[in-house]
């Protein structure tokens, strides 16, 4: 997995201040306009997990349990997907 490498504050005003940076053809995004924005690469957001306890029914369960290991890892990313498609205006 690739893993998600962030900016220093001074590398953010380093790259700002070099005479070789143009950003006159960078969007401007207003504060709602990045707030909707989402992460691209899913595998890079790592939110909290917490327990739940779920009734699902058995013929959902046995499809998800049938694809191995990790099936609540798809039933999570199944319910993101809904989640993130029903926020999309």
């Amino acid at each position: 997995m690739n893993s998600v490498k962030t900016l220093s504050p001074e590398r953010i005003a380093e790259i700002t201040a070099s005479k070789n940076t143009d950003f006159s053809d960078c969007l401007l995004l207003t504060d709602e306009e990045l707030k909707k924005l989402r992460p691209r690469q899913p595998e890079c957001f790592k939110p909290t997990k917490q327990a739940v306890q779920i009734r699902l029914d058995a013929d959902v369960l046995a499809w998800f349990k049938g694809y191995g290991k990790g099936y609540q890892s798809r039933i999570n990313s199944v319910l993101r997907e809904v989640m993130l498609r029903s926020e999309q205006v």
